[in-house]
């Protein structure tokens, strides 16, 4: 073949994308199917000849028996993607339905909030509970869901004026404490026509049932479920200090994936921040309690009953990310159990529930992403086994990946790099799949043979920490794969080596060296700087002033807020201002004493000193309205730079 041969593909599959993103925006219809048919196609293109073409021969049963799981394994994963591929093809945008439904007559149904807690500290809830009192509507309930029997939450309850249920026996966990609370709610004064569930460490927005309610004028809507965002970095953005110019995690799956899910009316419960049609969940049985991921169990116990889960892409709550990396794994094992349950009970992809085509291939998807985190461990194994045991997965030249495999990898990066606008990066992407991998392994592998029976972990809230923490007992797995590869590389580096220019030899180089930067960088996860903030604080840029004992007004501007403190910036400096005083805010609606902790030219440090009922006022001002640390615009020549920060010290 000559050269002209080798690149056509990937030149024209490349050259057609940018092209047609170049004349069409990611939101256009027709744009979004081509370009994810040429993505799907260069995927099935690639998985033939990988099928047919590319087994390694001449290996002993061991060898060609981690070959075949390999295949196995990377076919499940190309698969996936093409299923990405196909429910990205289609996009839907709610919000205008929301605009045209501003005077529903639904607004004025009675709603009662569930908020479902478990272990969670006293600051946490009492910020959700005082965002939820804060909710514009005039006829709501707010519902404190203990599942811990705690007397200071009623206090607390009592005290913030709204409702209180528990219960000491925890059966089902969260769902069965929703349950509980929602069967209260039901025999106690008004009935609700709908519920709102939060998660007991998610804020909602003043407006969020403003702007969900409507949506439920088709009387088949069951759920409307809304975006989870969070106040707070995920540990990976934490760890490789690249809050600022990363999104989390799941900034893909709830802007760009759910949207499109939803298009294809497959759209399904998150577990908070959802509002239900009270009707619906009755007739249904309640949630669900058959797995520990309720939530998705609903949607489609819902659909069997004609009712549909649709999706409102609008920030209207706002939560906490798991804060550090135990936390974060402990979540994916548990999403990763929920999955794997599914499997067993009707509404799995092959099971007798009537859920619909559509539903049981996103389900069948789901189960994909999962069982391919198995594949990211294969993958960093691969060529480390080929440089110390001669095991190859795959027999292939250079020229032939080219021509085959080049076409695939390049489509798919383009087409998502445009339907979600830069939040899919090389390694960065990898990268947070990657780090549960150990984890998600064994949750699998126990699910598959024990699905149930398993204790229901409820992710901790609320850390602060004064000093670094190394996970160890993730570094040294990481560690040792990086040194192993690096140690096969070097022992057939040289011309002297029996393996230095063989057949794969050259493939497995730059395998090799990718998985050693891709572990690097979860070593450089592995390790978390000091939390010793418990508040977490918003970029701000707003004006203010200042009023001393003695009555002087100084005017100021914030760079940052949060309910402890902010940053204050005077032109004048701080010098001769006194060490205490009184920030005013929104034209003198909110009053803040204050302290000065800290001087630094222009900067001030101001800490302030609230009674509980400015804390709750400043608790509503910045978690129910537009406060947030969305990044809007990824950059990836940002995002390679902080790390490469990182890494230079």
């Amino acid at each position: 073949m000559n050269d002209l041969h080798l690149w056509a593909p990937l030149l024209l599959s490349t050259g057609f994308l940018i092209l047609l993103f170049q004349f069409f925006t990611p939101y256009s219809k027709h744009a979004r199917i081509l370009a994810a048919a040429t993505s799907i196609v260069a995927s099935l293109r690639y998985l033939y000849w990988r099928l047919f073409f590319t087994f390694p021969s001449n290996q002993n049963f061991l060898q060609q028996g981690w070959a075949a799981f390999f295949l196995v394994m990377e076919i499940g994963t190309v698969i996936s993607s093409v299923l990405v591929c196909f429910f990205l093809s289609r996009y839907i945008d709610r919000r205008p339905d929301a605009d045209a439904r501003g005077d529903s007559p639904l607004h004025d149904a009675p709603v009662d909030v569930l908020i479902a807690t478990y272990n969670e500290s006293q600051p946490v809830i009492e910020r959700t509970i005082v965002g939820a009192k804060a909710i514009d509507h005039k006829d709501l309930r707010v519902w404190v869901l203990d599942d811990g029997a705690r007397p200071w939450l009623e206090e607390l309850a009592k005290e913030l004026g709204v409702m209180y249920v528990s219960r000491v026996n925890g059966a089902h966990a969260k769902a069965g404490n929703v349950n509980n609370g929602f069967q209260r709610a039901l025999t106690t004064g008004r009935r609700p026509e709908f519920v709102l569930l939060l998660d007991a460490d998610f804020v909602p927005s003043r407006k969020i049932l403003k702007r969900v309610l409507g949506l439920f004028e088709e009387e088949d809507v069951g759920i409307v479920q809304t975006p989870q965002h969070f106040f707070n970095p995920d540990p990976v953005q934490t760890n490789l200090v690249c809050s600022s110019v990363w999104p989390d995690e799941q900034r893909f799956f709830f802007n760009v994936l759910m949207p499109s899910k939803d298009a294809w009316g497959a759209a399904f419960c998150c577990g908070t921040s959802a509002v239900i049609r009270v009707d619906a969940l009755e007739r249904s049985g309640g949630m669900r309690t058959e797995t520990v991921t309720e939530d998705m169990l609903t949607s489609f116990s819902l659909r069997e009953h004609g009712y549909r889960t649709i999706y409102l892409n609008e920030r209207l709550s706002i939560g906490l990310a798991p804060e550090s990396l135990k936390e974060f794994m402990g979540q994916r094992s548990r999403w990763c159990l929920g999955a794997v349950q599914q499997l067993y009970t009707p509404w799995s992809c092959f099971g007798r529930a009537r859920v619909g085509f559509i539903n049981r291939i996103s389900f069948f998807d789901s189960i994909l992403y999962w069982f391919s985190c198995n594949f990211k461990l294969m993958l960093v194994s691969a060529p480390m086994l080929y440089w110390l045991t001669g095991t190859s997965v795959i027999r292939a030249t250079v020229p032939e990946l080219l021509f085959w495999m080049a076409p695939a990898v390049i489509a798919n990066l383009i087409f998502l790099h445009y339907v979600a606008f830069n939040r899919i990066l090389p390694v960065m992407t990898d990268l947070n799949q990657f780090l549960t991998v150990f984890v998600v392994c064994r949750t699998v592998f126990v699910g598959l043979v024990k699905p149930f029976g398993h204790k229901f972990k409820v992710t901790t809230k609320g850390i602060s920490t004064t000093e670094i923490t190394v996970h160890w007992d993730l570094l040294w797995r990481f560690a040792a794969l990086a040194l192993l590869t690096m140690l096969g590389l070097l022992m057939h580096f040289t011309n002297f080596s029996p393996g230095h220019g063989a057949q794969g030899y050259s493939l497995n180089v730059v395998w090799s060296l990718l998985n050693i930067a891709m572990l690097a960088l979860a070593c450089a996860v592995c390790i978390e700087p000091p939390k010793r903030r418990h508040e977490e604080r918003f970029k701000t840029g707003e004006e203010g002033f200042i009023v001393l004992s003695d009555g002087t007004e100084l005017g100021c501007t914030l760079e940052d807020i949060s309910v402890s403190g902010s940053c204050a910036v005077r032109e004048q400096g701080w010098d001769g201002v006194a060490d205490s005083g009184i920030l005013v805010l929104d034209h003198g609606h909110l009053v803040l004493p204050f302290s000065i902790v800290r001087r630094t030219g222009r900067q001030a440090g101001l800490r302030f000193n609230l009674s509980p009922q400015m804390r709750r006022a400043l608790i509503v001002k910045l978690f129910t309205g537009d406060y947030h640390h969305e990044i809007e615009v990824v950059k990836a020549t940002q995002v390679f730079g902080s790390l490469a920060r990182v890494f230079a010290g």
